[in-house]
């Protein structure tokens, strides 16, 4: 049993590597599905430290850069917040515990299990950490195949969760398979196994860069990256940096857009660009929006809002002007980072003397638009959830993801969060924005793959370093299987799956194949 769990916490260790920046995709096809070995004949006990002891592997090594943001900006000296880290992970990892733990409750001890039972449970297991606890949708197992040519082409048409499933799925048929051949032996499941990954191998080469939105129009997009560190942003030098930088990008991209008549302009500026209340701002800004409105350029730019007569809800907005109106505010808050997710945490921030956030969610989702092009947009940490561009689907032409990765250093943590964003873009079949602090700043097209990007700068309290991407994409229209159907289907699957094994459990003898 020791040597066991040292090998479930070496495999969860080195799954991290499956993940940007390191991007090994073939990882991701063998090691979860190797877990299904070390558990596969023994009791419900010892699964559940087996499936503890893995995740423990993938968290701490796959997190860390949490320890940047709770050390760096929430006032933790470095000991508190290596021990904080290590508690969050500790917790994200009962998550693989009740997982592998349920799995030997249900299991019938033949090749179904393999075959369906641990890709359903370990998809169960993604699915309840997207909003158990306030929720934590980080390092699902799908992100891997973004750039997996046999894989890739299903994310457009099964979403997150089903890729996950298929990442379990096609590597258990094939062993079975394998395992069939060396053992000379053939029956009804290993014809279906048989059939599954021909079917698969077939589609994949069909479905790699399928399109299934249009092209519609030219977008001439500027994305900013402005590279001012926090602690710089949010002193009253860093207020006038960045309002100096807003000032001079709008004014040449303004004179820019006269010169080159009838062309149209969208600026794109991270997350709390602008470090207070946007209204605290209009007065200084009313000359640049009047000009804005003149010329054709539009502007997105995060910032602070709260409601008239309640100072205390302050939103994380986007707010645009220009060409483009409307206002977007997030909803998905980062638990502790933006808000405290339960009364009892209250406790804790006193005990430990930490800055305590007060970000209110808020359930305005609209789009951004023109006249011609409608922007859905996800602030910073919402990427992370599929819901978030699935209620524009129908009418978005444009996906635009601003955030503030700052937080995390020059750790892995800006990596995986684009790769996330990547993934968003290939899921919906549509350009994705993507505008940060100090980085990683992109374009990505309707495949999820970068066309342009910035590093991280690790040199961001040295102001006036800011980077420009500028860039002529073309917007879609329409919608990807994916964001007509949703995740219910994979899900109800999923659900099916335990569902039937459970049933036999509780009503049929055990049967060894």
């Amino acid at each position: 049993m020791a040597l066991k769990l040292i090998v479930s916490f070496l495999l969860g260790s080195l799954l991290v590597l499956a993940f940007e920046p390191f991007n090994f995709w073939l990882v991701a096809c063998i090691i979860p599905i190797s877990t299904y070995f070390l558990i596969k004949k023994i009791n419900a006990k010892d699964s559940f430290f087996i499936g503890w002891v893995f995740g423990l592997g993938l968290w701490i090594f796959g997190i860390f850069w949490i320890q940047n943001s709770i050390h760096n900006y929430g006032g933790a000296d470095e000991i508190t917040s290596i021990l904080i880290t290590l508690l969050l992970a500790i917790f994200l990892s009962l998550f693989f515990a009740f997982t592998f733990f349920l799995f030997s409750l249900l299991k019938k001890n033949n090749s179904f299990d393999l075959i369906f039972l641990f890709p359903s449970l370990w998809v169960l297991g993604e699915w309840l950490r997207e909003f158990f606890f306030s929720g934590f949708p980080w390092l699902y197992l799908g992100y891997t195949t973004l750039d997996n040519f046999f894989f890739s082409g299903f994310i457009p048409l099964i979403g997150i969760f089903g890729v996950s499933f298929f990442m379990l799925f096609i590597p258990a048929n094939i062993i079975l398979l394998i395992t069939s051949i060396k053992n000379n032996y053939f029956n009804n499941l290993v014809i279906f196994s048989l059939l599954s990954v021909i079917l698969f191998f077939g589609s994949s080469f069909f479905l790699y860069k399928k399109d299934w939105t249009e092209e519609y129009r030219e977008v001439d997009v500027v994305v900013v990256q402005p590279n001012i560190s926090i602690q710089e942003k949010w002193s009253t030098q860093g207020e006038k940096e960045s309002l100096k930088l807003f000032e001079s990008i709008i004014l040449k991209e303004s004179n820019q857009v006269i010169k080159e008549e009838g062309k149209v302009k969208f600026i794109f500026f991270p997350e709390a660009f602008l470090p207070g209340i946007f209204s605290d701002y209009e007065k200084t800004l009313n000359p640049l929006l009047a000009l804005t409105e003149k010329v054709n350029l539009g502007v997105i730019v995060g910032t602070l809002t709260n409601k008239e007569g309640k100072s205390k809800e302050i939103n994380n907005s986007l707010m645009s002007f220009g060409v483009l109106e409307g206002q977007f505010d997030k909803q998905r808050l980062v638990p502790f980072g933006e808000y405290v997710p339960f009364p009892f945490f209250n406790y804790f921030f006193d005990f430990f003397d930490f800055n305590r956030p007060s970000i209110q969610a808020s359930q305005n989702n609209s789009l951004i638009k023109s006249s011609e092009i409608n922007i859905s947009s996800a602030i910073c940490y919402e990427i992370a959830y599929q819901d978030t561009f699935l209620k524009h689907a129908k009418k978005s032409n444009l996906l635009f993801n601003a955030s503030n990765d700052n937080w995390f250093g020059d750790s892995i943590g800006p990596h995986q969060h684009l790769q996330i964003a990547r993934f968003r873009a290939s899921e919906q079949g549509k350009p994705l924005i993507r505008s940060t602090s100090t980085g990683i700043s992109a374009i990505i097209n309707r495949y999820g793959e970068v066309i342009e990007s910035t590093t991280i700068d690790v040199e961001a309290l040295r102001t006036r370093n800011h980077k420009i991407i500028n860039k002529i994409i073309i917007s879609r229209k329409g919608q990807s299987p994916f964001s007509v159907i949703g995740k219910t289907p994979i899900l109800l699957l999923m659900s099916f799956i335990i569902i039937s094994f459970l049933s036999y459990k509780l009503f049929f003898k055990n049967e060894k194949n």
